[in-house]
């Protein structure tokens, strides 16, 4: 039975753009789900072995004073994660695409070969993106901060409109002037709400660092070197925040959606076009 359809091109106030991230995964979350898996499953495993990583290695860092051994590793989970959210944004927006273009009936094949193709320019993008970001902030704060709202819609920029990399970015700048406070108050409100449904994932290792780092300074045994429980703990917080990538990634896709809506009428153009 076909489920209900989500119209993702049309206008949405913050609300429905948080709604509608969480409905359109209940929605679809078997293709969903066999579509990430096969595109992004083992860029999330080694995303997470990574983090777990780099708890044991901030540990280990921490007791022994070794500062290029930390820096290393934490080089290696940044890379780690440029390629999962790459790759999941890869996935995602082949999926939305394809769930427009066919009106929901999704051609799983088809969105994993063209996620594909798109992950390895997505990483690329990613790369550009981090070095403008730090170019603004290495000038002043200001300028990092208006860039990260342009910044945050360039993957599904690239991917809707099938542009270059230099072209989305210029187009990113271009679809939020005007809009620019009210995008960067919904990226902030959607990147809060994704951020304390992931405190809670970490509250356990939290409870259990300062439980052991209170312990050891009563004089009891709070050793953490070596602690795979408090390890544990923190890789599944990390598993869990990057599972909740998927909504936050779907929910800046929808932001695109919004400001293309507003500014050139996508989606009423081809509601036009279906009627002939």
């Amino acid at each position: 039975m076909q489920q209900p359809y989500i119209e993702l091109r049309e206008r949405r106030e913050l609300g429905t753009i948080l709604s509608d991230s969480f409905t359109f995964i209940r929605l679809n979350r078997t293709p969903l789900w066999n579509v990430l898996l096969r595109t992004s499953g083992v860029f999330f495993l080694l995303s997470v072995l990574l983090s777990g990583l780099y708890q044991y290695v901030y540990i280990e860092s921490w007791m022994t004073s070794d500062p290029l051994y930390f820096f290393g590793v934490l080089f290696l989970m940044l890379f780690g994660s440029i390629f999962f959210i790459a790759s999941l944004a890869a996935g995602i927006y082949a999926f939305m695409q394809n769930y427009i273009e066919t009106k929901g009936y999704v051609q799983e094949e088809v969105i994993i070969q063209n996620a594909r193709l798109k992950v390895g320019q997505l990483v690329l993008l990613s790369v550009i993106c981090y070095f403008i970001f730090i170019l603004g902030g290495l000038f002043f704060i200001i300028p990092g901060i208006y860039f990260l709202v342009p910044l945050a819609i360039v993957f599904p920029v690239f991917y809707f409109k099938g542009i270059g990399k230099r072209a989305s970015i210029k187009a990113a700048f271009k679809l939020t002037s005007g809009y620019w406070w009210v995008t960067f108050g919904t990226i902030l409100v959607i990147v809060i709400v994704i951020g304390i449904i992931s405190f809670v994932f970490q509250i356990p290792s939290t409870l259990y660092l300062g439980t052991k780092t209170f312990y050891s300074a009563t004089g009891g045994n709070g050793e953490l070197s070596g602690d795979f429980i408090y390890l544990f703990l923190a890789t599944i917080a990390s598993a869990a925040s990057n599972l909740l990538s998927i909504v936050m990634v779907i929910a800046f896709g929808l932001v695109y959606f919004d400001l293309d809506e507003e500014k050139n009428r996508t989606g009423v153009m081809a509601k036009l076009d279906d009627l002939g």
